[in-house]
């Protein structure tokens, strides 16, 4: 149901614009559809999402870890690989340089849910890092960062369920001395290995 409204919301927009370009004949109609094509979206998304890496740099050849901070407002949750009785997994594509591999998507252990009509499902409330492994290959030369993408999609849920999605992207040093940790190396310890 949500995804026909936001396609309303859409077409409500595309209206609007045009009824606008129209002239003031329609200045009328145009504020109406304006306002509709707000409907149904929230001031604030209930969810930000952030990359991160373990440590603050990457020798050649090296790894680290890499992932996707969720950061979800009270009350909301987003869901686990395996959801449940309802909800739909998070999903992360990571992508970069041919020189650079990724492991598979690390999933803290869920919390578990049960909505009305005992409705169980599995997911993550408050702060969580889905995470993976990254691994330059010895061609990477020192001194030249890497760029790391994650295309992200998620369902968050309260009383209502809103998908959101990003697309984010960082430039990881790369150094031939020892990496030191990130400012974000603590957010990790949830990621098991």
């Amino acid at each position: 149901m949500r995804i026909g409204i936001n396609r309303v919301v859409q077409a409500g927009v595309v209206a609007a614009a045009v009824l606008s370009a129209a002239g003031g004949a329609f200045g009328e109609e145009a504020q109406t559809l304006s306002k509709l094509a707000s409907f149904g979206k929230p001031e604030k998304q209930p969810v930000r999402a952030e990359l991160v890496t373990e440590h603050a740099s990457v020798q050649p050849g090296g790894k680290t870890r890499v992932g996707v901070h969720f950061d979800l407002d009270e009350g909301w949750h987003i869901y686990a690989q395996e959801p449940g009785d309802a909800g739909l997994p998070t999903k992360i594509q990571w992508s970069g340089p041919g020189s650079v591999s990724f492991g598979p998507l690390i999933w803290p252990k869920p919390l578990e849910f049960v909505d009305p009509g005992d409705i169980r499902t599995f997911g993550y409330s408050g702060s969580v890092v889905l995470g993976s492994e990254v691994r330059l290959s010895n061609s990477v030369a020192a001194g030249t960062p890497v760029t790391i993408r994650a295309m992200t999609e998620w369902l968050a849920c309260k009383d209502i369920c809103l998908p959101g999605s990003a697309i984010l992207e960082m430039s990881v040093p790369v150094m031939k001395t020892e990496p030191a940790l990130s400012t974000h190396a603590l957010l990790f310890e949830q990621v098991n290995d």
